[in-house]
Formats: C-alpha cells, structure tokens, sequence
C-alpha cells in the first residue's frame, strides 16, 4: 500500500496555481502560464519560492536580487517587485506577507514542482532501500520528469539563490544514479547506455555516472568501449585536475580487464511485491499525470476500480489488450542527442499503459521491419523515417501513424485516415529569435549600439521554411524604431559546407547575426559565425553546443510529443486525418549554459524577451 501511495502524490487537481523552477522560471494558474515580469521581479519569486513558507529577510533579498551593486533604490523596488507579485496571485492561494524586517510567500493549497521531485525521490530511496527496485526506478524516472532544463536557468541570482539552485540540481543527478542503480540491478543496462553516455558526457568528472556506464557497456559485452572510457577518464582527470581515478573505479576496471564473472551478474533481484504496484490500473493513474493532463473523472476510475459514468471519458481497447507501439527514430549515429531524449520516457509511457513497446531505427527494410513487427501504432521521428513511412503507410491500413514534428498537408497524407500528425509551432520560437536580434548589439565592434543587418539560413523552401522565416521577420519587425534588414537563404541538404559559404556570404553582406534553422548542415554556419565574431542562434536538436558566441539556443521538446501521442492513443483519441500544434506553451525551452540566454545579454533585453514569450503564450490558440 505505501506504493501506490506513492504514486498517488502526482495526482494534483489542475486548477488554482502551480509553481515551476526545475527549468526555466514559471507559474501557472488553471493551466494557462502567468506573465511574472522582468529579470529582477522574477528573482524576487524564485527568491521566495526556494523558501517558501520561511521568513526572508529584506536584506537577503536586496543581496539575491543586486549582489554586491544593489542601487540605493534597492529597497523601494523591492517593494513595487513584492506588490505586483501580490497582485499576480492575489485569490488564488499562495499569500504573500510582511512578516517583521522580511516577507514570507505561503504556498497554500498551490504546488511547487521542487516539493514534488523531492517527495519522489525520497520515495524512489526508500524503496530501493526496501529491495522494491521496480519502483525505485518508476518513481525516480517520474521525478525526473518534472524538471524541463537547469533550475532557475532564465533567472539570475547572487551566492544562496545559484547555491539552492545548484542543490536542486546536485538532486537531479542523484536521481539519475539511483534510477540507473536500479536498472543495473534488474538487468536492464542496455537500455540506459544512451542516457549514461549523454551524462558522462556532461559531468566527467562524476565518477559515479562514469562507473555506471563501464558496467552497463560490459553487461552488453561492449568491453573495449568500457576499457576506453574508463583511460579518457583517468587521462582528463590527470590533464585537468592533477588527480587519479578513485580506488573504487580502478578496481572496477581491473575487474572488466580480468572478465570477472560476478560483474555479469546484477547485484539483486527486485521483490515480486514491484510487479503487483505496476499493475494496469496503477499504471494508468501514474501516467495521466506523468503526461501532465489530468483528466477527472478517468482518475477517479483508476482510483476506485468504479464503472465509468454515462460523461466519464472512458479508455479504449489498446490499454486493456496490450497495444504494440513501435518509435522510429532515425539512425543513432546521426543523431547523438536524439536517442537519450526519447527512448526512456517511450518506454515508461508504454510500461504505464500497458503497452508493448519497441524502438526502431531507420535503415534498411524500415517498412518490411514496421509491417512485421504488427504494431498497432506507429510513432516516426525525423526526416528520412518520415519520408520512407508517409509512402508505405497505406498499405498499413490497420496501423496508425503519427509523424512528429510534421504536417499532414506537407507529407500530402490529409485525406488518410490512420495518418496522424504533432508540429511544433516553429514559427512562435523563431519570432522570439528574431526579436531578441533586433535587439542586441553587435558582437564585433562597430560604432552602433544594435545590429543593422541580421540572416537566416533555413532548410530546403518548404512550408515549415517560410513558416520559420515568417516567424523571423515578424520578431525583427517588433522592435520599432530601428532599420534591420533580413537576408534570408535556403540550402537544400546537409551538406556543412554548403551552409559555411551561406553564412560567409551573408556576413560579407555585413549580417551581424546568423539564425540557421537547416537542420545539421546550420552547425556549419555557426562555425562561420563564431570564427568572425558574430552572433549564432540555432536549435539543440541540430547539435548547437553553448559557446562565446551563440546568443541563444531553442528546442523542441519531442519527450512530450510522444507523451501527447501515446495518450491520445490509449484514451481513444486518435486524431485520424488532424495536426496538433505544440506551441510555446508546451514545447519552448531556450538556454545558453546555466543563465538562460547567452551571459553577455543584459537584464534588460533578457526582460523583453521574456515579455514577448509571455505575450505569445497568451495569445496563442493551438490545439495541445
């Protein structure tokens, strides 16, 4: 029982007001994402909300907001920050009050995403202390979920606001070692090898992560691979920190040298009470607030085993006979960052519904493959798988398909009625980067103080192009007052080449800023842009790492598309024939480091930018 106690914690009505700061900054209020002001007023908050239902003195919160350079007017517009606050959330719930030389923000009834994490997580160790590794895993892969990029990333803050925010995220990898303990213990490292390799990547000095990883590429007899990341380790830790691998992870890779047979072997086996928690019905009431829609009455059901009413929405056949549910993903080598974003959460939506999953990547005899396999749904992912199934699928009368990140009316599929189609409104992210262009000074030297001339360098001239491109122009065109002009040129392929002469040609033109949305070939561009000291904006989907030169970087979050797609699916909601868009409301994400956009953006375009999202989400009517 205290499993599906557990789990039952998620179940959190959707109305009054929710608090997000695993990520970018954010409150929602019934659904729908209040506009929380510039940087200094959204400091305030996080400020607050990192302690919430403490007392904070004024002080601190003068030295979070300014650091060592805060104003003499520092404490009166504390007061304007605190007041407007007060009136954002005034009826709602949270409470915020002056309590003697500080203030105190009362949650009330409302929810903080950070609570939540660590009520889950403390779940995920007791029941891995319990040898109930099933449910360590479910539980600390469900906090996971709750965190869309670093803590605070679009908020800035002085010493014990990015010390709190680091905490959180400390926590957040903690996680992840629990969850792949656990995993390694039931024997099921070959599925976690992508997301250890992404996180060593990123925290090679974590010894834990890297441990993990040369067990889970043993176990799936990758041992020279195992070998090698173990001396990359030892040699970046002797180059960067004058220091040895612990003993610990010596031994271990003496023990892969000498083929140890107990290393084959996961260290224990989870109690059988795991598979009695994950139960369908459980399963079904954990993933309807995994996906984050949180529908009633189906809820109700889940909870009491009750027969629907005559108005409950109601579950369709694929939950209670097992659907099979096949991703497309395209080839894992092309695409590095792809595979970790997708596959776990997949397989923990289809685990939650029932389903029987299977990952596949395109190749050869895709279709043979996918008409063998029988699946019932099909999700595809990327260009080529794309290409490939929007031909053969209707010779699949019995499959249903939903392409991601695609129209129906571009694959010429509207009138197929097991066709499906997820877009994201690319052209709601390219209006924020065309904006924050007309809005920042060049990064070379030059006697103005904004850039004149700025370029894009889209993918072949489809409709999704010029739907980006339009974006573009319309976020330049709102920054009044100022003559920018816009070049904007289409390559077709992914060819680096082709989009470094791009890039240098427009620069040539006198481009201060080049935005690439051309899929692989834009990291060429960037390259140009970062060697002649201009600004780059690209998309992380296409690679684009952080650097001196990037201004910004956006992606499209594909984890909740396939959450979108598999619940539509298991509710009976197919969408046969019918796009859904994802707008900024449930797809936007920009980062630059651990600060949002880049750190050479003052506070004061950061805030407008900022302004302008809030203005889109709000306005903004799309089907999600």
């Amino acid at each position: 029982m205290r499993s599906q106690r557990w789990f039952a914690t998620r179940v959190t009505s959707s109305r009054g007001i929710s608090f997000g700061v695993l990520g970018p900054l954010e409150a929602r209020l019934d659904g729908e994402p209040l506009p929380l002001g510039g940087a200094k007023q959204r400091a305030v908050l996080a400020v607050l909300l990192l302690s919430a239902n403490e007392v904070i003195s004024v002080e601190r919160l003068i030295d979070e907001v300014w650091g060592d350079r805060s104003p003499p007017s520092a404490a009166h517009s504390l007061e304007a920050y605190v007041s407007r606050i007060r009136q954002l959330l005034n009826g709602h719930g949270p409470t915020l009050t002056r309590r003697g030389a500080g203030y105190r923000l009362d949650l009330g009834g409302a929810t903080l995403d950070a609570d939540l994490f660590a009520h889950e997580l403390q779940g995920a160790s007791d029941a891995a202390a319990e040898g109930d590794l099933g449910l360590a895993s479910a539980l600390a892969a469900s906090a996971l979920t709750l965190w869309h990029g670093p803590a605070l990333a679009d908020v800035s803050l002085a010493s014990a606001g990015r010390a709190e925010a680091e905490r959180l995220e400390e926590a957040r990898l903690r996680a992840f070692e629990l969850r792949f303990d656990a995993e390694l213990d039931l024997g099921r490292h070959e599925a976690i090898v992508g997301e250890l390799q992404v996180l060593v990547g990123q925290n090679p000095y974590r010894e834990r992560f890297v441990a993990q990883l040369l067990l889970t590429l043993y176990r799936s007899g990758r041992q020279a691979e195992a070998l090698d990341v173990y001396e990359q380790t030892r040699r970046r830790l002797d180059t960067d920190l004058g220091l040895q691998p612990s003993p610990e992870l010596q031994q271990l890779s003496a023990q892969i040298v000498r083929q140890e047979p107990q290393l084959r072997t996961p260290a224990r086996t989870t109690r059988s009470t795991s598979r009695e928690v994950l139960r369908p019905r459980a399963r079904r009431l954990s993933w309807l607030v995994l996906s984050g829609t949180l529908i009633a009455a189906a809820m109700a059901l889940s909870a009491s085993g009750s027969a629907p009413s005559a108005g409950a929405p109601q579950l369709a056949s694929p939950f209670e006979t097992g659907a099979r549910v096949a991703l497309v993903l395209p080839k894992e080598s092309r695409y590095p960052k792809l595979v970790p974003w997708d596959t776990e959460p997949f397989r923990t939506a289809g685990a939650a519904w029932n389903f029987e999953t299977k990952v596949v990547f395109a190749g050869a005899g895709l279709k043979q493959r996918i008409e063998q396999g029988r699946f019932d749904l099909v999700l595809v992912v990327g260009q080529r798988p794309t290409s490939v199934l929007s031909r053969a699928m209707r010779e699949m009368e019995a499959t249903r398909f939903v392409f991601l990140d695609a129209t129906l009316a571009d694959l010429a599929l509207e009138d197929v009625p097991n066709a499906s189609a997820i877009r994201f409104a690319d052209e709601q992210t390219s209006q924020l980067a065309g904006y924050l262009s007309a809005l920042v000074p060049p990064r070379r030297g030059t006697a103005t103080d904004h850039v004149d001339k700025v370029s894009v360098v889209a993918g072949p001239a489809s409709a999704h192009a010029r739907r980006v491109v339009d974006g573009f122009r319309r976020g330049v065109d709102r920054v009044r007052g100022r003559d920018i002009a816009v070049r904007v040129d289409y390559v077709d392929g992914s060819d680096l080449t082709a989009c470094e002469q791009i890039a240098n040609a427009q620069i040539d033109a006198g481009s201060d800023l080049v935005f690439v949305d051309a899929g692989r070939c834009g990291l060429g561009a960037l390259a140009v842009a970062r060697l002649r000291g201009v600004w780059g904006i690209g998309g992380y989907q296409d690679g684009v790492e952080p650097g001196p030169h990037v201004l910004a970087i956006f992606y499209k979050d594909y984890d909740h598309a396939i959450t979108l797609a598999l619940q539509d699916y298991a509710l009976g909601e197919f969408r046969a024939g019918e796009d859904a868009v994802l707008g900024l409301n449930d797809d936007y994400a920009v980062g630059v480091d651990d600060t949002g956009f880049s750190p050479a953006l003052p506070d004061s375009i950061w805030s407008k930018v900022v302004e302008l999202c809030s203005t889109i989400r709000s306005h903004a009517r799309v089907d999600a």
